[in-house]
C-alpha cells in the first residue's frame, strides 16, 4: 500500500441502497435455517438403515426447500447489489470489491490463515482415519490360517486420492504460513488448489463405484454436492489469485463460498447433533461426518471476507495552480521576443 492509502472505515453518507456485502447476513440466516431444519429431518423423517427419508415427498423435505429459496436470495443480493467507489473532498474511497486481485491479495487478514492452517489439520485427520479404519478392518479380518494384508482392498483410485488429499494438506499449510506473513495467496498456491478439487472429485467418483448413492433422499447427496461446490470455489480461487480473473470470476467465487460452506454445514453438522441425540440402533447406517466437510464451513467464507473489508482511501493530488507550492515554483512567463532571442542565439552558436 502507498505512503497516502490507509484503510478507513466507509463513509456514512452513502448512497448505495443495497451493497453485496449484505449477502453475508443473508448467508448467515440461511446457513442456521438449513442446518435446523436438517436436524429436524434426521429426527423425524429419516430412516438411517436404508439412508432415505420415510416420507420422501417434497413438502417433507424442509432442507431442500431452505437451500433452495435461500441461495435464489443470496443470488439476488449479489447480482442487484452495488459496490461503488466513493468521493469525500479530496478522497476516494475505493471499495474492496473493486480493487485488483493482486492488491486484494494482500490485505487478506492473517486470522484466515489461522483458519488454513486448521483445515490442514483436519484434512490430515480425514486421512488418518480413513487409513486406520481400512488397517482396523483387514486385522479383524486376518487369522493364522488365511492372513490378510493390512492395505488389502485398497484400489490404484484410492491410493491416488490420499495421495491428492495430502497435496491439499501441504498447500493449505503452505497457504496459511504466506497469509500468517502478509504475503497473500502465491501462484503456486493456486496451482495446488487444483489437488484439492481432484481430490473430492475422486471421493465422488469412489461412492459411485460402491453404489452409496442410494437415493435422491439420501444423506450421500449432501456430501456429493458438497465435494462438487467446495470443488469449483477453489478452482475460481486459484483463478482469481492467480492473476486470471474474467468479468464474473468474483461474482462466482463470492457465490460458491456460500454454497459451499451452508452445503458443508448440513451435510455435517446435523449428524454430529445425531450421535448425541439418538441411541446408537436407531442411527445404525448412519456415516461418520467428515472432518475436512467441517472446514469447509469456515474455510471457504473466511477467504472471501476480504471483499468485504474495509475501504481503502487514495489522496487525491491537488492541481490548483495558483495556491499550490507544488506548481508555484514552476511557474514562469513566456514573451514571444524572449523565445525569439533563444532561437537567434542558437543560430549564432551554430555558425
Amino acid at each position: 500500500m502507498d505512503k497516502n492509502e490507509r484503510s478507513v472505515k466507509p463513509y456514512k453518507a452513502s448512497t448505495v441502497k443495497l451493497d453485496k456485502k449484505y449477502s453475508f447476513p443473508v448467508y448467515i440466516c440461511v446457513l442456521i435455517l438449513a442446518v435446523l431444519a436438517r436436524i429436524i429431518q434426521l429426527q423425524t423423517n429419516m430412516d438411517f438403515y436404508t439412508g432415505k427419508y420415510i416420507d420422501d415427498s417434497f413438502g417433507k423435505n424442509y432442507t431442500m426447500g431452505v437451500l433452495i429459496i435461500g441461495f435464489i436470495l443470496i443470488f439476488l443480493v449479489m447480482l442487484l447489489g452495488e459496490s461503488r467507489d466513493k468521493a469525500i473532498k479530496s478522497c476516494i474511497l475505493l471499495n474492496p470489491m473493486r480493487l485488483r486481485a493482486e492488491r486484494l491479495n494482500k490485505k487478506i487478514s492473517p486470522k484466515v490463515g489461522a483458519v488454513v492452517f486448521i483445515m490442514a489439520f483436519l484434512v490430515l485427520f480425514d486421512i488418518f482415519v480413513d487409513i486406520s479404519s481400512i488397517i482396523s478392518r483387514n486385522q479383524d479380518l486376518s487369522t493364522e490360517a488365511e492372513p490378510v494384508s493390512a492395505f488389502a482392498g485398497m484400489t490404484a483410485l484410492n491410493w491416488f486420492s490420499y495421495v491428492c488429499a495430502a497435496i491439499a494438506m501441504l498447500t493449505f499449510i503452505s497457504t496459511g504460513a504466506n497469509l500468517l506473513k502478509g504475503e497473500g495467496i502465491s501462484k503456486g498456491n493456486c496451482v495446488f488448489f487444483s489437488s484439492f478439487a481432484v481430490w473430492k472429485l475422486l471421493q465422488i467418483f469412489e461412492m459411485i463405484g460402491r453404489d452409496e448413492l442410494v437415493g435422491a433422499y439420501s444423506e450421500k447427496v449432501y456430501i456429493m454436492l458438497t465435494a462438487m461446490a467446495s470443488s469449483a470455489f477453489f478452482l475460481f480461487a486459484a483463478k482469481f489469485f492467480a492473476g486470471f480473473e474474467k468479468k464474473h470470476t468474483r461474482f462466482w467465487l463470492c457465490m460458491l463460498a456460500y454454497i459451499s460452506s451452508i452445503l458443508a454445514a448440513v451435510s455435517t453438522i446435523p449428524r454430529y447433533v445425531i450421535f448425541f441425540t439418538k441411541n446408537y440402533t436407531e442411527r445404525d447406517g448412519m456415516g461418520t461426518p467428515s472432518t475436512g466437510d467441517v472446514g469447509l464451513i469456515f474455510v471457504t467464507v473466511a477467504l472471501i471476507m476480504v471483499f468485504w473489508s474495509t475501504y481503502v482511501y487514495r489522496v487525491m493530488p491537488k492541481l490548483n495552480l495558483g495556491n499550490s507550492r507544488r506548481w508555484s515554483r514552476a511557474t514562469f512567463t513566456l514573451k514571444k521576443g524572449g523565445m525569439r532571442s533563444i532561437e537567434e542565439d542558437l543560430r549564432d552558436m551554430k555558425k
